[in-house]
């Protein structure tokens, strides 16, 4: 996992083309957040999609890890709680291929996520975003970028 204010996104453009692809077509490009939808990022299977939301309980929420994805979660506005841990130290419950979402159980550290800030989720990295807890605001708009594991290079 990759937890840092993008102000210093540029330190990591060396690990992979398409990470500086996401944070240029970002840059370049206005998302609607009251509609949204997923928005291609160049040819390759990577994509965007604009989120809206108002975070809620850890109780509500399911602890989440990709086979097929690398997330790259970018805060726009408001402070949520995201929680991590390294995927082997938790239990698997099920995977849905089709979506590509396996969901576990476990215990979790949780970060403040707030504006400005950007989280790089890899295979091995469990993840819960959207929690509610000290400092959250009512509503969070922020961008997850879907990036093929094959992709990242």
């Amino acid at each position: 996992m990759i937890f840092d204010d993008i102000a210093h996104v540029g330190l990591y453009y060396h690990l992979s083309r398409t990470m500086k692809d996401a944070f240029d077509f970002l840059q370049d490009n206005k998302l609607s957040f009251e509609k949204p939808h997923a928005f291609a990022i160049g040819t390759e299977g990577t994509y965007a999609l604009p989120q809206k939301y108002s975070p809620t309980e850890k109780e509500e929420k399911s602890i989440e890890a990709h086979h097929r994805y690398i997330d790259i979660q970018i805060m726009l506005d408001g402070v949520e709680y995201l929680g991590f841990a390294q995927k082997n130290t938790l239990h698997t419950c099920e995977y849905d291929e089709e979506h590509d979402f396996e969901r576990l159980t476990g215990t979790l550290s949780f970060l403040p996520f707030r504006k400005d800030f950007f989280a790089v989720f890899f295979p091995h990295d469990a993840h819960m975003p959207g929690v509610k807890g000290p400092g959250s605001t009512k509503t969070v708009r922020k961008v997850v970028i879907k990036v093929p594991i094959d992709r990242w290079e």
